[in-house]
């Protein structure tokens, strides 16, 4: 084993203690650059839930010009959306391929609050038109929610197959 002189096992040494050092900084970085800042407690996490699910296909009813914008403003930037369907979307797709919303009644509202996250599961029956294809269904949904600048911010929607009549 080759012998290695003092003077650079101390280098290799303070090359090591640097690089953790390194490490620990950028890794609490961007712990914190990502972490979801607290929101204030929602005394009433179902109430809440269901205010922003109706703010939500409110939105959906909007002409397209003000929908795109209300949307932009209303989907965190890591949203993304799993239809009954299959189709995955996110943030940016989901802009250019939102429903149009005729009609919608919710029911059957259920919501739970861990720190900056609200989810919500909720039946929706709808009037809609997805892709082309006009459909009336009630379903069950679930949207999470993420407290972000301020504002509660859709990150998640799933939408489940129709309910059996």
């Amino acid at each position: 084993m080759p012998q290695h002189s003092v003077p650079a096992r101390r280098r290799r040494r303070a090359l090591i203690v640097a690089l953790l050092g390194a490490a620990v900084i950028l890794v609490s970085g961007c712990s914190a650059a990502t972490s979801t800042p607290a929101a204030p407690p929602t005394t009433d996490p179902t109430a809440q839930g269901s205010s922003l699910v109706n703010e939500f296909f409110t939105i959906l009813q909007q002409p397209d010009a003000a929908k795109a914008d209300r949307l932009k403003a209303f989907l965190a930037p890591e949203f993304q959306v799993v239809r009954d369907t299959g189709d995955q979307l996110t943030k940016d797709a989901y802009l250019l391929k939102n429903p149009i919303v005729a009609t919608f009644t919710i029911t059957s509202v259920v919501g739970t609050q861990g720190g900056g996250v609200l989810v919500v599961s909720y039946r929706i029956a709808t009037s809609e038109t997805i892709n082309g294809v006009a459909q009336t269904t009630t379903a069950p949904r679930l949207s999470v929610f993420r407290w972000l600048d301020g504002a509660w911010r859709l990150s998640a929607h799933s939408n489940f197959g129709a309910l059996p009549k």
